[in-house]
């Protein structure tokens, strides 16, 4: 049967993977994700996509690639693969699945658009992540990635249909690395805090060993920088098709990485698909690096630590967690962290605490006119004693961590902080518009006089308070040795340099974007 694999996105930039495996009858995904480079190129936080049209946007500037058959039927606004039909690209396709590697947006963004009768296939801590994700957004972007809000046409536009008459209708996730789901999993996956019903869709484990309708997937857990990364083969009738999602080797769980490599060795794959996000860093920041940095700032801090880093960083929190034990200080977290904690307190992971039951963790207590039902039903679960708001933190600024980033900066007003220490421990500016907020935030550092620690602006970090979530050069080069490929595809990159260092081990094939390639033996 031929086998094929055509990159509609991740190829020749960072993000954004969309890559289709085709052997025979049978198509899958490795992700589907948005590709902030490209919709940067026409929207921003206040131009969008319009929803009303379903995907018509997205489509007309070759966002989404022009796929008859994948996407929901309720997102198609009327007409619209007559218009694309002609399209260079355009096709009908039979999707078996989705794989998701991990719960970042660049890599499950564009869920939103997938039909929800497409199974999603994944992790447990991915997928709960996603469904916190989406039960806490509330943003202008599309976030149905595991429950969608049907469109019906009303007045020449696609729109929701009454809450009372319409609900949420959920994606089918069949998870990979679980024999046997929790039952504290399933009702968190099967509840919605919202006026809108929920139709249900149970998590339905197929781990290794029962494979999913004939099609033979092999999962491994990663590290990297969220809970839940995996990378994934399947058999093809070339052999084995490996993708590594992302995955690093310098975090704390760096080990799976490389039980990742020797595991996946064993099968000797025909394709290597291979992210390569940093190969030209050489000696990473690592975790434990990171941690030891900041509990040395945490130490010698004599008022109020803020603590920026990046959302669903769960290492880099539980870190902190352990610093402010340390330094008998409290963690203080947003509702949307809270709320993270205990869908993936869900997973029974060990290492994930409970965080209505930790006596170090406090919620903030942010002013609002009305807060959204989730949050509500959180504040109503949520020991009273255990949430603090400005004017408490005010008192005694010198016995918290706040957990906070650039959307929370508001509360400083509230707070009155005196000085005080200001850990940035996030990622580089990596385009114009990071680089914009990253002026903000060293205006509000020095309105207020915060020492900082960590880097701003477009610099890698070398400062040792950040660490990537990437995996370095050396680090590639031990994976590919150690894997030993027929082939080689590089992705998730904009280096080409590096790779070719690979060509004379092992064939190096270098994807464009909506193109095909065909593998033979």
């Amino acid at each position: 049967m031929p086998v094929s694999l055509t990159f509609y996105d991740g190829a020749g930039c960072i993000g954004g993977n969309k890559i289709l495996l085709e052997n025979g009858n049978d198509a899958v995904f490795f992700d589907f994700g948005t590709n902030f480079g490209a919709e940067g190129k026409f929207f921003d936080e206040f131009l969008a996509p319009r929803a009303s049209f379903g995907l018509y946007d997205l489509l007309c500037l070759d966002i989404l690639p022009p796929l008859k058959g994948i996407y929901r039927k309720d997102m198609e606004y009327p007409g619209i693969w007559e218009k694309f039909s002609s399209h260079g690209y355009f096709r009908h396709l039979t999707l078996r699945g989705v794989i998701l590697s991990h719960a970042h947006y660049d890599h499950c963004g564009h869920f939103s658009y997938i039909s929800e009768d497409i199974p999603v296939i994944t992790g447990l801590s991915s997928a709960l992540i996603c469904k916190a994700l989406q039960d806490t957004g509330g943003g202008n972007r599309l976030q149905e990635i595991c429950y969608i809000n049907p469109r019906e046409l009303k007045d020449g536009l696609l729109q929701t249909g009454h809450y009372k008459v319409t609900p949420y209708r959920q994606r089918k996730f069949l998870i990979t690395d679980r024999e046997d789901i929790p039952d504290k999993a399933c009702e968190f996956w099967e509840k919605v805090d919202s006026s809108r019903s929920l139709h249900c869709c149970s998590l339905e484990s197929v781990n290794n060993s029962k494979g999913i309708k004939g099609l033979k997937i092999i999962s491994w857990p990663v590290d990297h920088s969220v809970p839940g990364a995996s990378a994934y083969a399947i058999e093809t009738s070339e052999g084995w098709v490996v993708y590594t999602g992302d995955l690093r080797l310098h975090g704390k769980n760096g080990g799976l990485t490389r039980k990742f490599f020797s595991e996946a060795a064993k099968l000797n794959p025909a394709v290597l698909i291979c992210e390569g996000t940093h190969p030209g860093t050489v000696n990473p920041v690592t975790e434990e690096q990171v941690a030891q940095n900041c509990f040395d700032a945490v130490k010698k801090a004599k008022g109020l630590v803020v603590a920026d880093f990046g959302p669903r960083n769960v290492e880099r929190l539980l870190s902190f967690l352990s610093i402010a034990k340390e330094t008998k200080r409290k963690l203080v977290l947003t509702s949307k962290d809270i709320y993270l904690l205990e869908a993936l307190n869900c997973a029974d992971e060990p290492e994930i605490p409970n965080p209505l039951a930790e006596d170090l963790i406090l919620l903030y207590d942010r002013p609002k006119t009305r807060r959204d039902k989730w949050e509500e039903a959180l504040y109503d679960r949520f020991d009273s004693s255990k949430i603090i708001d400005a004017e408490g933190i005010k008192q005694n600024p010198k016995d918290y961590i706040l957990c906070f980033s650039y959307y929370d900066f508001h509360a400083f007003l509230d707070i009155e902080p005196q000085g005080g220490t200001y850990i940035y421990s996030s990622s580089e500016a990596y385009d114009e518009e990071m680089l914009i907020d990253h002026n903000r935030i060293k205006n509000w550092i020095e309105y207020f006089g915060f020492a900082l620690y960590g880097s701003l602006g477009r610099d890698r970090e070398k400062s040792g308070f950040h660490a990537s979530g990437h995996i370095h050069g050396p680090g590639i080069e031990e994976m590919v040795e150690t894997i030993k490929p027929r082939v080689l595809i590089p992705i998730h990159t904009q280096d080409k340099e590096f790779f070719r260092r690979f060509e004379g081990k092992c064939q190096v094939l270098w994807p464009e974007r909506s193109k095909t390639i065909k593998l033979y033996q």
